[in-house]
């Protein structure tokens, strides 16, 4: 969930890419006026189309699992079920704070996707980049912002949905935090 939607935006965001092992072919991202439902179906179509490939020729499905909005997960693995099964297409799970721990592949410091799971509640965990790649330093953790703060120590990014609502919080606990 990239840091620029609001939390309302969030829920209507629906996000699809094609790659050839890391490097990307296509991708297609829209705030949905419509259900996920209607959009994801053309959205999937017209990355094909720009991939210059078809759904016989990919050779895996990967789908974020969640945490995020329950409808749009729900629809989300539903579609790509769909689409898997028949096609005897293996279908991988990515947690969403692992793909946002991704988006920042370069730091000495720790990497803490904030996702907004209402109720003054955030769903969190703290990565570091080891060759390249983010790593899960804490289990996946739900609860209030100070949960996640007590476990903070150091030079941190901090990036989500979250981000926008506990930013003072944050920069209160770590006021080097970057965002």
């Amino acid at each position: 969930v990239p840091s620029r939607f609001t939390a309302s935006e969030v829920e209507r965001q629906l996000g699809v890419a094609a790659l050839d092992g890391e490097r990307l072919l296509a991708s297609y991202e829209l705030l949905a006026d419509n259900p996920h439902a209607v959009e994801l179906p053309a959205a999937v179509s017209r990355v094909l189309q720009a991939a210059r490939t078809t759904l016989e020729q990919v050779e895996a499905i990967v789908v974020d699992i969640g945490p995020g909005s329950f409808t749009g997960l729900r629809i989300g693995l539903a579609f790509v079920k769909a689409l898997a099964f028949p096609a005897k297409k293996p279908l991988v799970g990515i947690p969403s704070l692992d793909v946002l721990a991704a988006n920042v592949p370069f730091t000495e410091g720790l990497i803490c996707p904030v996702l907004d799971a209402k109720q003054h509640n955030i769903y969190t965990a703290l990565f570091q980049v080891r060759d390249g790649r983010p790593v899960k330093q804490t289990e996946y953790l739900l609860g209030p912002v100070e949960e996640l703060l007590a476990q903070v120590k150091r030079a941190t990014i901090f990036l989500g949905d979250g981000c926008a609502l506990y930013r003072d919080r944050i920069l209160t606990h770590c006021p080097h935090a970057q965002f």
